[in-house]
């Protein structure tokens, strides 16, 4: 090779190095920050907003379609509907196809009702829309709503590692966003006549998932014998004895849902939502407290014992509940009967499903003020085979609370004092706390009873949402 060549061979080489920096140089250029797609329904909210208290909160909001391109911080938006709030669009890169975004948001809500912002996002809009609640929130031995110590760090550990089981296609049935319009799709009937519940059905599980779900249910309901989840197991349990003795596939276990309302965490408002046929759990959390452990309705059929058809063991979950309120109602005078006897039978729950905020404004019944310590400590264990559907530390919070109502709770009954015979009904009304039990007639076993048992709380069904 001659000088020349060698020259120019040098010369191409230094050309391809210049144009390969600059197009380097191109490729990574941040262009502006663009998404396809922002959905505020599914937004979630670090901490509940109550009128005329000050607010900080935050909305994570998710978007897909990303393109990977760095945002500022965005102007405040003033809130609509209810007025007083701003929401600021915090500064954040996107990633590249799905992701969130971060919106803080101050101030004070003028009132209650449904504060909305008008906010936009890598060219894209929605309404954000963040529900403000009446100024109710309070401690936990005070006629308030609900805001006690939970598992919660437990809770959502296997909240997490239950849905790391799950397919895309499973996840996606079983994660909606928060709303209290879908934690109010519960009922008491077999899904295959209500049709409305939602999540994802137990069916679908694998060996794996069954475990992963009990693991849950679990670390979320109390460690008491028979209550908690035990009692939630005795009633899937009761299903299946059903599905097998003459109620045929309408019933089983197979036939429950559980559904995530709102995305498990230790700060942000979500719901854990566990129902079917004959049991309903629903529990809400809120900046890392529990805010609602109602409703909850139990049942179960056969009643109150059987040989279950999965261990041949058996199963009594509902027993305590009959005995702790025969054990009070018998605790009581001719007298003190007849003050709490009601005018007319209850052949029903006044409060059961779909009859969200069906509470009589006026009380009936004998009054915990007019009875003895004794007796306050028997309608206290009543109760408590309620609350203890709880996880341990959220029951014992709950239960100081209903303790320190005692005296402005009352209690009336109608039928026998056994509450084991059709007709028997009797219910727990507090400040709080609001317990039924109804008696009624066999549906798949004939010549039978089987009970309706409902626990609301007049202030904090759906965490007060």
């Amino acid at each position: 090779m001659n000088l020349k060549t060698s020259l120019l061979s040098v010369a191409m080489v230094a050309l391809l190095l210049i144009f390969g920096c600059e197009n380097n140089e191109v490729t990574t250029t941040t262009s502006t920050a663009t998404v396809t797609a922002l959905n505020c329904s599914s937004a979630t909210f670090s901490a509940t907003a109550t009128a005329s208290t000050a607010y900080t909160g935050t909305a994570t909001v998710p978007y897909t379609g990303g393109n990977g391109g760095a945002y500022a911080t965005g102007s405040a938006v003033t809130s609509a509907g209810v007025t007083g709030l701003t929401a600021t669009l915090s500064a954040g890169t996107l990633v590249a196809g799905a992701g969130s975004a971060v919106f803080a948001i101050t101030g004070t809500p003028a009132s209650s009702g449904t504060a909305t912002f008008a906010i936009t996002l890598g060219g894209q809009s929605c309404t954000l829309s963040l529900t403000v609640v009446a100024g109710t929130t309070g401690g936990t031995t005070t006629g308030t709503a609900w805001s006690v110590d939970s598992d919660i760090a437990n809770i959502v550990k296997l909240a997490e590692a239950f849905k790391a089981t799950l397919t895309t296609t499973q996840v996606a049935a079983l994660q909606y966003s928060y709303t209290k319009a879908q934690a109010q799709k519960w009922s008491n009937f077999p899904e295959s006549i209500y049709k409305g519940r939602v999540g994802l059905q137990t069916s679908s599980f694998s060996t794996a998932q069954w475990t992963a779900f009990l693991n849950l249910l679990k670390v979320a309901t109390s460690t008491t014998a028979n209550e908690g989840y035990e009692e939630y197991v005795g009633i899937l349990d009761a299903d299946d004895y059903l599905n097998l003795n003459g109620g045929g596939s309408g019933y089983g276990s197979g036939n429950y849902y559980i559904g995530f309302l709102g995305t498990p965490s230790t700060t942000g408002l979500w719901c854990l939502q566990i129902g079917g046929h004959h049991g309903t759990n629903i529990t809400t959390y809120n900046g890392g407290k529990m805010t609602g452990g109602t409703p909850n309705f139990r049942s179960t059929e056969p009643y109150p014992t059987w040989t279950s058809t999965n261990t041949a063991k058996t199963v009594q979950p509902l027993v305590q509940e009959t005995v702790a309120f025969a054990n009070f109602l018998k605790s009581l005078s001719s007298t003190e009967l007849t003050t709490a006897k009601r005018a007319s039978a209850q052949n029903d729950l006044i409060a059961g499903p779909q009859k969200d905020a069906a509470f009589p404004t006026t009380k009936t019944g004998i009054k915990g003020a007019n009875l003895t310590s004794a007796q306050k400590d028997l309608l206290l264990l009543a109760i408590k085979t309620y609350v203890d559907d709880l996880d341990d530390k959220a029951a014992a919070a709950v239960l100081a609370k209903y303790k320190a109502e005692l005296d402005d709770t009352y209690v009336s009954y109608y039928g026998g004092t056994t509450m084991a015979a059709q007709g028997d009904y009797i219910l727990i009304d507090g400040p709080g706390v609001w317990i039924e039990w109804s008696m009624q007639g066999g549906v798949i076993i004939r010549n039978s009873v089987h009970p309706h048992s409902v626990w609301r709380d007049r202030k904090s069904d759906y965490g007060a949402n």
